[in-house]
């Protein structure tokens, strides 16, 4: 990653005795069976929505030590949460890291061994096309491969079209072959594609099979137009477009830089991008990217915050941004917005206001301090997302302020400028309290021990019962 760390049966013509009195009759049947075919055959040929999550296999969430049972139960909590397949972002193959090669067998053992037909593919990262018809020819007939139209997927992150026509040829001279939906930074490079980096890439690539956007270093609003031009071009062709959603931005060292995301306001606004545009495929980027704070895996309860030996810092949990994705996954899959069932909030906020210096690399000795590119746009504030049943009334309590809102049935988004010290969120109805919840991390008007990342925690109402489900 650029900045990364790495058949049909006809019914006999004579039932009990009585054969049909008319060739009208048969005409009939053999219309409906030719209906019936065209039918099965039109809807084989569009693509079932998917989604899946961008897996960095060099830092699984479990360490580098993870086992088999590491990666199920990696597999088991993307999957009850909506998501279809991971695409392994692998930097590396067999000759330097061989580990990479290692972890992957593991992931598709893993998917194969739970039976419930979670996909795999590669996105291959700056390795030798060599490396990357291998990653092909390794898993090609695996029962967890990703496939379309019956080739094996093949996605990468960045790359260029000599480089990518040269995965293809060697594919394709091992008698096999691959559907291709590369990544590529238009030239010059841009990270948030505009209509000329479109135009650029897709006429310098006619025979790809498609095209993925890998957009997470950006706004909401940026990711989502950049989404829509690609969409309409590359799906307008006939070809595949892969959208991207991510949660959040923020990097490290030289790349010490954060965008706003409003809390979940930006991934619900890329979601409903890619509903209305119609993306092939989604792909949320990413699922464990720790250095760029992009994850959205679960690696503890919402108070946990030490992964791989505190090698990123503190890490927040990001699972509520996931949770609070399933809506939006379901309307995705299903092409309707999904009924509201269960009232839900979903709160996000940083640690601390906007210009208190946070740590530049966490594993440098130096831990040297400052303000990350794009920390003058942040919004010192608390924000809210809610799934409700019915109209309700929110009070979000930040430190020593406390804020009233009337909020209506469905998905609503409301945010207060925050306040050091304990962030809590009552949610009430026709006088009864619906959910009552305290954020687990307060805010500091002077501690940046969170990094400009934000912690995004969740609080669902019992089912059947008029108070919080403090569980969660």
């Amino acid at each position: 990653m650029g900045f990364s760390i790495c058949d049909f049966g006809f019914l006999p013509a004579q039932r009990g005795g009585k054969r049909m009195r008319s060739g009208l009759a048969v005409a009939a049947v053999l219309s409906v069976a030719a209906g019936v075919l065209a039918g099965e055959k039109e809807a084989a040929a569009v693509p079932a929505k998917m989604v899946f999550a961008h897996y960095m296999v060099c830092i699984p969430t479990y360490g580098g030590g993870s086992k088999l049972d590491d990666y199920k139960r990696e597999i088991q909590d993307a999957q009850q949460r909506g998501i279809d397949g991971f695409a392994l972002n692998c930097g590396n193959w067999r000759k330097r890291e061989p580990h990479y090669h290692a972890r992957s067998t593991l992931i598709y053992e893993a998917a194969k061994s739970l039976g419930t037909d979670f996909k795999v593919f590669f996105s291959a990262d700056g390795v030798a096309p060599e490396e990357a018809a291998d990653m092909v020819f390794s898993f090609y007939d695996h029962p967890n491969q990703f496939r379309y139209k019956g080739k094996p997927v093949l996605s990468t992150f960045a790359g260029s079209t000599e480089w990518g026509n040269k995965i293809v040829e060697l594919i394709r001279a091992a008698g096999k072959e691959v559907v291709f939906v590369p990544y590529y930074y238009p030239k010059p490079a841009s990270e948030m594609p505009q209509q000329s980096h479109v135009d650029q890439v897709f006429n310098d690539n006619p025979t790809l099979d498609g095209f993925f956007f890998f957009g997470a270093a950006g706004t909401g609003e940026q990711i989502a137009a950049s989404n829509r031009l690609l969409a309409r071009k590359w799906l307008g062709a006939g070809k595949v477009f892969m959208a991207d959603v991510t949660p959040f931005y923020r990097g490290f060292g030289g790349n010490y830089r954060v965008y706003e995301t409003r809390g979940f306001q930006a991934l619900a606004q890329e979601w409903e991008g890619a509903i209305k545009d119609g993306a092939t495929w989604v792909e949320i980027v990413t699922w464990n990217d720790w250095g760029e704070s992009s994850y959205v895996a679960p690696f503890g309860g919402p108070e946990e915050t030490k992964l791989w030996n505190g090698h990123w810092g503190p890490l927040l949990s990001h699972v509520a941004y996931l949770d609070a994705s399933r809506y939006y996954i379901d309307w995705y899959k299903s092409g309707a917005p999904p009924k509201i069932a269960q009232d839900a909030l979903y709160y996000f906020y940083r640690l601390h206001p906007k210009n208190v210096p946070g740590i530049v690399k966490p594993d440098d000795k130096t831990k040297k301090t400052g303000l990350p590119g794009g920390a003058q746009k942040l919004e010192d504030k608390v924000f809210v997302t809610l799934f409700l049943t019915a109209p309700a009334e929110l009070a979000i309590h930040s430190g020593e302020t406390q804020k009233e809102f009337e909020v209506q049935a469905g998905v609503e988004h409301v945010e207060l400028p925050f306040a050091a010290g304990k962030q809590r969120f009552v949610l009430k109805r026709g006088g009864q309290t619906v959910i009552d919840k305290t954020g687990e991390h307060e805010i500091s008007a002077t501690d940046a021990w969170g990094d400009f990342n934000y912690f995004a925690g969740e609080a669902k109402a019992q089912h059947g019962r008029g108070t919080a489900d403090e569980r969660r």
